[in-house]
């Protein structure tokens, strides 16, 4: 007569304490992760609204020559909807709207895409590489709060557009008196080949 064999339990064990005897020596064996879910890649249509904000000082106007689209921001932090078609046509043809970041991303209008973030845009639009060592004009303060050293490598990473932002951000923060230490002064100056405002 057959006998059935016994179902195995499971048992919960700390992986730390768990030991395998292979040829005589004792191993302890790494707690096996799942894996992290896949990040969805969206394939946005031409006709879905992006909200795109201006990274630029004073007005910036983009004018697509084929259709004559026009798209205007009057200021930096001004945001627009445009069309992903229209951003793909910016892509094509003024490609220095993305390699000098005029513009950011700021998310989708459309509710059926509300879970993509700004980098899905990027990404689709293949322009990421772009914007990986990107400051927010916002946020141009904290640049100022970094070390110099810190900040002679942040300021070497940035695009050519981003560093004619932070000129202007950093005349104005000198002006406000956000901006005093004369090392770090020196150290834009030096770096963005410039000269700032004295200060006063």
């Amino acid at each position: 007569m057959a006998t059935k064999p016994k179902k195995a339990t499971a048992e919960v064990v700390d992986p730390i304490d768990v030991m395998i005897e292979t040829e005589g020596k004792a191993v302890i064996t790494e707690p096996v992760q799942a894996p992290a879910p896949k990040k969805r890649d969206y394939k946005f249509p031409d006709h879905v609204m992006i909200a795109v904000q201006s990274n630029t000082y004073g007005e910036l106007i983009y004018v697509n020559h084929r259709t004559g689209a026009r798209v205007s921001w009057k200021e930096i932090g001004d945001v627009q909807p445009v069309p992903m078609g229209e951003l793909r046509d910016m892509r094509n043809t003024q490609r220095g709207f993305f390699s000098n970041n005029r513009i950011f991303i700021v998310g989708v209008e459309d509710e059926e895409y509300s879970e993509a973030a700004p980098e899905d845009v990027y990404k689709a639009l293949m322009v990421s590489q772009y914007y990986k060592d990107v400051i927010d004009p916002n946020n141009f303060n904290s640049i100022f709060g970094l070390e110099p050293h810190e900040l002679r490598i942040r300021l070497n990473r940035m695009s050519d557009g981003a560093k004619t932002n932070l000129v202007v951000a950093a005349n104005e923060a000198i002006r406000r008196g956000r901006l005093d230490s004369l090392k770090k002064i020196r150290v834009i100056e030096e770096c963005l080949g410039c000269e700032l405002v004295e200060i006063q």
